[in-house]
């Protein structure tokens, strides 16, 4: 897969790297595109639509880069239950680590966008 041609992944249940049960009533699917899928890295823009825009639960595969493109608040919760935030600042990446599982839910009022890196080795 190239640049030049992304992949549209309808993400109808979850992160398209691993399928995930549904999600809370009124909560609409983040939209995810993998531009780049070869044997090193994944690289995917995820666009959350407004409030209430969630990837479903989801466990990470691979340790991975996360590129804040607009900003936002997000609540992240774990399979356990326990909820968190984290607010993203357009521009300033951080890491996840491999094994992380869990669901991410917009906060934003308007549309939110960040491209997450995984590193496959």
């Amino acid at each position: 897969m190239t640049p030049e041609s992304p992949r549209r992944l309808a993400i109808v249940a979850g992160h398209p790297t691993s399928p995930h049960t549904g999600y809370s009533a009124g909560m609409t699917a983040a939209r995810g595109t993998v531009s780049v899928d070869n044997d090193r890295v994944r690289v995917t823009t995820w666009t959350f639509e407004g409030p209430g825009a969630a990837t479903g639960q989801h466990r990470h595969e691979f340790d991975y880069i996360v590129v804040p493109i607009t900003g936002g608040t997000f609540t992240v919760t774990d399979v356990d239950g326990c909820e968190g935030e984290i607010n993203q600042v357009a521009g300033m990446p951080y890491l996840g680590t491999a094994g992380t599982a869990h669901d991410v839910v917009s906060g934003a009022d308007e549309r939110a966008v960040f491209v997450e890196i995984e590193l496959k080795r």
